[in-house]
């Protein structure tokens, strides 16, 4: 280093120090100082004065008419811009977002972590005197002054990088002689408040850079994706010249085929030739660092996530929980749970399995949301099969309430078993029944083959999802009940006054739920079930901490969080029928995409009514996974062509409710109108089995890779019937040893009498039965009507 740039380094020192033992004073010294601030304003004043600007007789009348009109330089500590919010996945290094005010960036860092170019430069194009100096530079002053007179108060140039600090933090943009009185007093404010090396801190953070950089480390990750800590010295140069003019140089703002905007690099030159003046760099660093080719970034490539659908989620959690926090003030680290090998083993399921059914069932989208049950941690969250597809986007099908299809008997039959009004031998009659909901009218369910399957144990009832069981069920138990359970387990949007089932609405046992519920919502309340009962609400973070320190804002805690909601031991039998691939062959068949080969596994359908979209979910004591498929569009009818469809409806006389039907493209076509788009309308000949199992089963196979197959301890206070897949369990005051079937009771016979139609005997494997398309309306008769849900 130069003898120059020794000397200028020791005066900084020597300032610094000095200001720093000034802080460390009395009260009354740093009165001391606010004075000298002043007699620094009135000279000021006095200068401009001199120049005709106001008479020498009231110059301290308008130090304290300008003064009055300013606010307090001590506020300027706390007024750093919005930070950055950096979001990462569960290891905790992994960047997935960063969250930030929509006009700007900003990054804080400490002077002292600053690259020694940025300070050297910075000081040498923008204040040469910065260090040795008070705010203000007289002859500068005086010069903006004389400019001020000449070109009709249009004052420029003089700004100290005190003044400039004063200007960013307190000034409106303006350029008058007004604003500049304005800043040196404030500048003069700042002087008697701030030591040197604060002041540049709080410039070099705050100054604008472009690009919409706030802040010098800002400036480094936009454009050089690096630490201001770790800028040499051509980057450094390039970056401290932006603020002059941050969109004129702009170093990306220039024509094909030349890789930097010239101006940026004419004024990288300014401040390299500056730092060779003031005897900081020699001519030849100059020369090299202006010769260095640069490669620059554009702002927004640190806002492209590779997980839109899980930051939605992440998002609104954070408005939930903390409103706009996250972004005002902002700055913090969020350690989130996603597991990025399991989201992308989702992704991949999802991609294929609607690519694989598109054509075949008119499946265009889906969605996949996977869940530890132990802590209810989201790993994966897929909302729509292609986020590049212009149809489907703009959805997050994963956060999107639908209707649920059979998923829900699970909660029906929680709520039987823990009434204990039930077990899950408690033959059930499969036949026609007739309720009244009200007002006169009845409803009578029916299956989705249209089959009577006589009498079934209810865990054979729940496993081949036959309805009608499942409705007589749930009137014994009560609507009301069961819906408080499945609140509680996680299907929070049923708490809602118009998506709770009131309690005459049978079809809700079915998937008729007023308003539908989320594939998020029901993983969350079969991870109650799979966690034996213990409910935790899902979650998208581990961690929030204020970034540069330790100071926690949340931490996720499995152990204080969970609450039970469902006994230990009634969890405990729903995943053990649920698990028996003995109980569902009848209706799918041994060994279906319910089953998995190396683990144990409880599964569940869904299917909705008319076909709009169908549904699988299951778990292990490790993960949970829900799978739904379906369009976005449930109808391909379009707004716009409604008063035309209520035309033909009333001509044809066709019993068509046009406020619910879903129809299909080809539904369309017949009455001579074009569809919404190419992925609309209901499923084809598509079930919960050959729709959404397919994609469950290759997530679930390749989630549970290495993963040891272990299963629950039975509870100890369940009683045991038979071992194996031929047990039965009980809650102990339930158990009936046995049960008998004739034309008649029999007083003689100990066991209980269950009617004449005794439960089908252990199933044949067989393969699925091809389920039925859903019926069009046609010209000449109204529609057939659709299958009740049920697969």
């Amino acid at each position: 280093m130069s003898q120059r740039s020794t000397a200028r380094a020791g005066r900084a020192a020597t300032a610094a120090n000095g200001r720093r033992r000034r802080n460390s004073l009395t009260r009354s010294r740093t009165g001391l100082r606010h004075k000298r601030g002043v007699r620094i304003a009135l000279f000021v004043l006095a200068a401009f004065s001199a120049l005709g600007i106001a008479g020498l007789g009231v110059v301290y009348a308008a130090y304290q008419n300008y003064r009055s009109q300013l606010p307090s330089a001590g506020t300027l500590a706390a007024m750093e811009p919005a930070l950055d919010t950096h979001v990462y996945a569960r290891d905790g290094k992994t960047l997935l977002a960063v969250l930030h005010n929509p006009d700007f960036r900003h990054l804080h860092i400490a002077v002292n972590d600053v690259s020694r170019w940025v300070k050297l430069a910075t000081v040498d194009v923008e204040d040469k005197h910065f260090y040795e100096n008070a705010s203000w530079d007289l002859p500068r002053i005086v010069k903006a002054a004389y400019d001020n007179l000449r070109h009709n108060a249009n004052a420029g140039g003089a700004s100290t990088i005190t003044e400039q600090l004063a200007k960013i933090s307190f000034l409106s943009p303006e350029r008058s002689l007004d604003r500049k009185i304005k800043q040196v007093i404030l500048g003069a404010e700042i002087e008697s408040n701030f030591s040197k090396s604060q002041i540049l801190e709080m410039y070099l953070n705050r100054i604008a850079y472009g690009n919409h950089a706030i802040g010098i480390e800002t400036a480094a990750q936009l454009y050089f994706q690096k630490s201001a800590h770790d800028l040499d010295l051509a980057e450094a140069a390039m970056l401290v010249g932006l603020p002059n003019s941050p969109t004129l140089y702009n170093p990306l703002n220039h024509d094909a085929g030349v890789d930097v905007n010239p101006l940026a690099k004419q004024r990288q030159k300014v401040v390299l030739d500056a730092m060779v003046a003031n005897g900081d760099i020699t001519r030849a660093q100059a020369t090299d660092a202006y010769a260095e080719k640069l490669t620059y970034h554009r702002f927004d490539e640190g806002d492209q996530t590779p997980y839109p659908n899980f930051m939605d989620f992440l998002t609104r959690w954070l408005d939930t929980n903390y409103g706009d926090a996250y972004r005002k003030p902002g700055g913090w680290d969020i350690v989130s749970t996603i597991d990025p090998g399991k989201q992308k083993l989702a992704e991949d399921a999802v991609k294929a399995g609607v690519l694989a059914n598109q054509a075949k069932y008119n499946i265009h989208d889906g969605a996949l949301v996977s869940i530890d049950p132990k802590t209810g941690e989201v790993l994966a969250l897929v909302g729509t099969w292609d986020v590049a597809d212009k149809v489907v986007s703009d959805r997050n099908l994963a956060l999107e309430p639908r209707q649920p299809g059979s998923t829900i008997k699970l909660f029906t039959y929680t709520s039987a078993i823990a009434s204990r009004q039930f077990t899950m031998t408690t033959p059930i009659q499969d036949s026609p029944v007739t309720l009244s909901v009200g007002g006169g009218k009845t409803y009578s369910p029916l299956n989705y083959d249209r089959s009577w399957h006589g009498t079934c144990q209810l865990q054979q009832c729940l496993a081949n999802s036959y309805n009608v069981p499942a409705v007589k069920v749930e009137a014994k138990v009560g609507i009301p009940m069961i819906t408080d359970l499945e609140i509680n387990a996680g299907l929070k949007s049923l708490a809602l006054p118009n998506n709770r089932p009131w309690a005459t609405l049978y079809a809700a046992t079915l998937g008729g739920i007023p308003n539908g519920i989320s594939p998020l919502e029901l993983a969350d309340g079969v991870a109650t079930i799979a966690n034996l009962g213990v409910q935790h609400d899902a979650t998208p973070v581990l961690k929030i901490t204020e970034h540069g320190s330790s100071k926690v804002v949340f931490a996720h805690d499995p152990l204080t969080s969970g609450r039970r909601v469902v006994p230990e031991n009634v969890a405990y039998i729903m995943s053990a029928i649920t698990s028996n691939d003995r109980n569902r062959a009848s209706a799918f068949g041994a060994g279906s995409d319910l089953t998995l080969k190396d683990h144990r596994v409880s599964a569940k359908t869904g299917t909705t009514e008319n076909f709009s979209s169908n549904w699988t979910v299951g778990w292990t004591p490790d993960l949970v996974s829900v799978v739904f498929v379906g369009n976005p569009a449930q109808s391909c009818l379009k707004a716009s062509d409604n008063a035309a469809m209520a035309t033909i409806i009333a001509q044809r006389h066709l019993s068509i409710d046009l406020s619910s039907y879903t129809f299909s493209a080809a539904d369309l076509k017949s009455y001579g109108l074009q569809p919404l788009n190419s992925e609309c309308g209901p499923l084809t000949n598509s079930t919960g089995i050959t729709g959404a199992a397919p994609i469950w089963h290759s997530y679930m196979t390749s989630a549970l890779a290495g993963i040891p197959n272990h299963w629950y301890a039975k509870p100890a206070d369940l009683l045991t019937q038979g071992s194996g897949d031929f047990a039965n369990y009980f809650i102990p005051g339930t158990d009936a040893s046995c049960y008998y079937y004739a034309p008649s009771p029999d007083a003689g016979n100990a066991c209980t009498y269950s009617g004449t139609t005794p439960p089908p005997p252990p199933p044949t494997p067989a393969a699925s039965p091809a389920p039925g398309a859903p019926a069009s309306p046609t010209a000449n008769a109204s529609p057939t009507p659709k299958p009740s849900p049920s697969h």
